[in-house]
């Protein structure tokens, strides 16, 4: 690992992972994303489901309440962040298999998996076409996946726009104004601590007419639907 990703690992250790689930799980369009997403895996009782970059466990835990009679393998670049998502299993009385891995390189066989999910990951990975293609290759024939990426260049605006969103939520579903705002206000302070990640430099999202080119180049079964204001792409399909 290069000196620069050692950096970004750490950061996700010590400062991404700790806030995530108080920040980011909590927003109203994150969710909306992860639901849609979930939704397009079509599971089915024994299924083995891999997670590429799981981070904290939103979405396995968010599985396996919803169907618990799948077998869930979760990878991660971050030790923190399986260790949360861990803990968050237990709690539910469930045990998965979490492995420090990075999505480039995935440590199993061609064809192993029914279903592959992977939720905004490849925002932080340089090599998306090789992530991709480890993603199709461990997946098996007639596996269904989901993978987004990002259709726009994150900067704070983009965390503007998704507090803002939530309070707008928050009020619309009759919250008190104050307490609202008083989430809001909290939810604004944590969220200075994402804007290292922001001000990367060299961040690569897609156009519409991009992202086909890269995946009509490795698959010939998606489809492409977008979450506008968590600026994300989400792709699913068969293989």
């Amino acid at each position: 690992m290069n000196a620069a990703g050692k950096l970004l690992q750490a950061y996700f250790n010590l400062v991404y992972n700790p806030v995530y689930d108080l920040s980011t799980g909590k927003l109203h369009r994150y969710r909306k994303l992860q639901e849609a997403s979930i939704s397009k895996l079509d599971l089915r009782d024994g299924d083995r489901v891999l997670c590429v970059g799981l981070g904290t466990g939103n979405e396995i835990t968010r599985i396996l309440e919803t169907n618990g009679n799948v077998d869930i393998v979760g990878v991660d670049y971050s030790s923190s962040a399986l260790r949360k998502a861990g803990k968050k299993a237990a709690r539910l009385g469930k045990k998965i298999e979490l492995l420090q891995m990075d999505a480039r390189h995935l440590l199993f066989a061609q064809d192993s998996f029914d279903r592959v999910f992977c939720i905004h990951v490849m925002d932080f990975i340089d090599e998306k076409t090789e992530a991709t293609k480890e993603i199709l290759r461990i997946l098996k024939k007639g596996g269904h996946y989901v993978i987004t990426y990002p259709s726009d260049k994150e900067a704070p605006g983009l965390g503007w726009k998704l507090v803002r969103d939530n309070l707008r939520e928050k009020l619309r579903s009759g919250k008190n104004i104050i307490r609202a705002w008083l989430e809001f206000t909290a939810w604004f302070l944590v969220g200075l601590l994402y804007v290292p990640l922001l001000l990367r430099p060299n961040k690569k999202y897609y156009s519409l007419r991009e992202l086909d080119s890269l995946l009509s180049g490795l698959t010939m079964n998606y489809r492409i639907e977008e979450e506008p204001v968590y600026q994300d792409f989400i792709v699913y399909g068969t293989k």
